[in-house]
C-alpha cells in the first residue's frame, strides 16, 4: 500500500518524501498503521521500488492481496499526483467499508464520487465484474485504466482485444464511443482507444490516441474521440480486400466448420456478397468473427425466403445465441449492444431489407453473388463507400 496512518492520525504517502527523510523516519520511534485494519505495517524503502507499506505475513486484512509490483505502484502514484495538480479532491487507496473494497484512487467531484482502478495484471473476468458491480451498488462510477504492458498493438490503428480486455470496454452512454484506457508509468503516456469495431474475433480497428499525461486534464481523459469517416472507409476497404485474398492455411475449430458449411451450401468465401463481413459496432458481444455469423444470417435465414418475406431478429438471434457474450459480461457498458439487430439495420441501408418494426424486416431483393474475385473487390469498395460515407 502507498499510504499509512501515523500515531497522530495523520496519513503519510512515503513516495512523496525524499529517501533520506524516510530512512530517518523509519529509524525513529514512529509507528505506522494500516488505514483499514489498524494493524502495524512496515515502511519499505528501496532503490528499485516505490516507497510503500507492507503488512506482516500473519495479518489478515481486507486490503491485502492484488498487489501488482513496482510498475503498478508507480503508475498509481503518478495518476494520483496528476489529479492533485489539477486541484481535484482525491484520495489514494481509500477504503470503502460499505462494500469492503479499496480502489486505487477515489475522486470527489462535488457530491459525486468517481473511482479510478489502475490494473496492470490479468485477473478473472468474474473479479472485474464483481468489483465494478460493487461500486455500482453504491452509485459510484468506475474507470478502469490498464497498464500499457497489457496493450497489444496489431497495426497503426488496431489492437488485439482478448476476453480479459473485452470485459473492460467502457461506454458511459449510448452516444459515447466504445473506449479502452491505458497508462505507462515509464513513458508517462496516456493511451485511449475509442470508436472501434471488431474485424475478427479478437482484433479491433479504431481511434488510437497517445498523449503525455501532463498535457491532459481529467475531462480530456473522458473526452469523446471518433475515427473520421474517410479513415473508417479506407481501413474497411482494405480489410474487405484482405478477407477476399486471405490464405487460410490449416483450419481449426469454428473456421473449419464454417468452410465445411460453405462447401455444403455451394459457396466460396472469395465470392461471397459484399453484405458479408460488415463493421458492426456491437460485434464485441460476438465470440465469432463477422464473416461467420453474418453469412449464417444471410444464407440460412434471408436467402432461402422469397421477396416480401418477413425476417425477424428473433430468428437470426436463434442461429447465434450460443456465440453471444451475455450482457452481464460488460459491466462498464450501460446498454450492451444487439449486434444482430445492428446488422439487419445495415442491410436496410444497403437496400436488401426494409424495417417494418423494431425487430421485423421485409426482404426487398434477392442476393446476387459476384462472378469473379476482381469484380467482388471492386464491388466491396463501392459498397463500403456508399454505406458508410456518413457514418
Amino acid at each position: 500500500m502507498l499510504q499509512a496512518r501515523l500515531k497522530s492520525g495523520k496519513y503519510i504517502i512515503p513516495a512523496l518524501y525524499p529517501k533520506s527523510e524516510l530512512l530517518q523516519l523509519r529509524a525513529g520511534e514512529e509507528s505506522f498503521y494500516c488505514p483499514v485494519c489498524d494493524e502495524k505495517v512496515i515502511l519499505r524503502v528501496g532503490e528499485k521500488v516505490v516507497a510503500h507499506f507492507a503488512h506482516t505475513a500473519n495479518v489478515n486484512c481486507p486490503s491485502r492481496g492484488g498487489g501488482e509490483g513496482a510498475y503498478h505502484e508507480q503508475g498509481k502514484l503518478q495518476l494520483y499526483e496528476w489529479l492533485l495538480r489539477q486541484g481535484l479532491s482525491v484520495e489514494l487507496e481509500a477504503y470503502m467499508p460499505e462494500i469492503n473494497q479499496r480502489p486505487d484512487i477515489l475522486l470527489h467531484h462535488g457530491e459525486r464520487r468517481i473511482v479510478l482502478e489502475y490494473q496492470c495484471s490479468r485477473i478473472s473476468n468474474e473479479e472485474i465484474i464483481e468489483r465494478t458491480n460493487g461500486y455500482k451498488e453504491i452509485g459510484v462510477p468506475v474507470i478502469w485504466i490498464l497498464g500499457e504492458i497489457l496493450l497489444k498493438r496489431k497495426g497503426k490503428q488496431a489492437l488485439r482485444i482478448d476476453s480479459f480486455t473485452r470485459t473492460l470496454i467502457h461506454q458511459f452512454t449510448s452516444a459515447y464511443p466504445l473506449s479502452l484506457f491505458y497508462y505507462c508509468p515509464f513513458t508517462c503516456d496516456l493511451i485511449k482507444f475509442q470508436d472501434f469495431t471488431f474485424t475478427n474475433k479478437n482484433r479491433a480497428l479504431g481511434k488510437l490516441t497517445v498523449k503525455r499525461l501532463e498535457t491532459m486534464t481529467f475531462p480530456e481523459l473522458l473526452a469523446k474521440e471518433f475515427l473520421p469517416d474517410y479513415h473508417f472507409i479506407t481501413i474497411w476497404k482494405r480489410e474487405k480486400k484482405y478477407f477476399r485474398l486471405r490464405r487460410w492455411g490449416k483450419l481449426f475449430g469454428e473456421e473449419r466448420k464454417w468452410h465445411h458449411w460453405l462447401y455444403r451450401k455451394g459457396l466460396h468465401f472469395e465470392k461471397l456478397p459484399s453484405f458479408v463481413h460488415l463493421p458492426v459496432s456491437g460485434a464485441y458481444r460476438m465470440k465469432l468473427p463477422g464473416w461467420i455469423w453474418q453469412s449464417w444470417i444471410l444464407f440460412e435465414v434471408i436467402a432461402p425466403r422469397p421477396i416480401g418475406s418477413i425476417i425477424t431478429t428473433k430468428a437470426c438471434n436463434y442461429l447465434v445465441q450460443h456465440y453471444l457474450f451475455p450482457c452481464e459480461y460488460f459491466p462498464l457498458i450501460k446498454s450492451p449492444a444487439q449486434p444482430v439487430r445492428e446488422y439487419l439495420t445495415l442491410l436496410c441501408s444497403a437496400g436488401l431489407l426494409r424495417r417494418t418494426n423494431t425487430d421485423t424486416f421485409e426482404k426487398l431483393t434477392d442476393i446476387d453473388l459476384p462472378e469473379r474475385l476482381e469484380l467482388a473487390i471492386i464491388e466491396d469498395g463501392d459498397f463500403i463507400t456508399e454505406l458508410f460515407q456518413n457514418k
